[in-house]
C-alpha cells in the first residue's frame, strides 16, 4: 500500500466515523429525538458559556471597578501603560518569559502564540511591570 493511499483512508475514517456514527445515533433515536437532543445540547453549551463570561465579567469588574477597562479585557486587548496584571487578565499566561533585570529597572519579554522553535506571534515588552510595546507577526 502506498503512503496516498493510506492518507486517503486515514482521511477517509477521520470523516467517515463520525458521519457513521451520526447516522446511526440518528436511526436509532429517531431523527426528531436526535435533533432535538442535539439542539438542547448546543444550548446548554451556549448558555453554560454565556454564564461563564458574565461571571467572568462581574469578577473583573469587582477588581478594577472601571467598566472601559473591563471591556477592553474582556476583549483580549493590550495597550502601552497597561499593568503586568491587568495584562494577565487579559492575555492569560504567556508561553514564555524573557527577563532582564538592569540597574535602574527590570524589563520583561512576554510571549504568545508560540509558531515553532522560539518563535512567538506576538512579544509584549513589560518595564516596570507595565507594557512599553509589542511585535505582532501577522
Amino acid at each position: 500500500m502506498t503512503k496516498a493511499e493510506l492518507k486517503l483512508i486515514t482521511y477517509l475514517i477521520i470523516i467517515g466515523a463520525p458521519i457513521f456514527l451520526i447516522i446511526k445515533l440518528g436511526e436509532i433515536m429517531g431523527w426528531e429525538l436526535f435533533i432535538c437532543s442535539l439542539a438542547v445540547i448546543v444550548g446548554v453549551v451556549i448558555w453554560i458559556r454565556a454564564e461563564e463570561k458574565k461571571s467572568r465579567r462581574k469578577m473583573l469588574l469587582n477588581k478594577y471597578q472601571d467598566n472601559q477597562l473591563v471591556e477592553k479585557i474582556m476583549t483580549r486587548s493590550f495597550w502601552v501603560g497597561q499593568t503586568e496584571e491587568q495584562l494577565m487578565d487579559s492575555l492569560g499566561k504567556p508561553s514564555a518569559i524573557d527577563n532582564k533585570l538592569l540597574k535602574t529597572k527590570k524589563k520583561e519579554v512576554w510571549k504568545y502564540s508560540p509558531q515553532g522553535a522560539n518563535r512567538y506571534g506576538l512579544r509584549i515588552t513589560l518595564e516596570n511591570d507595565e507594557v512599553v510595546g509589542w511585535d505582532q507577526k501577522g
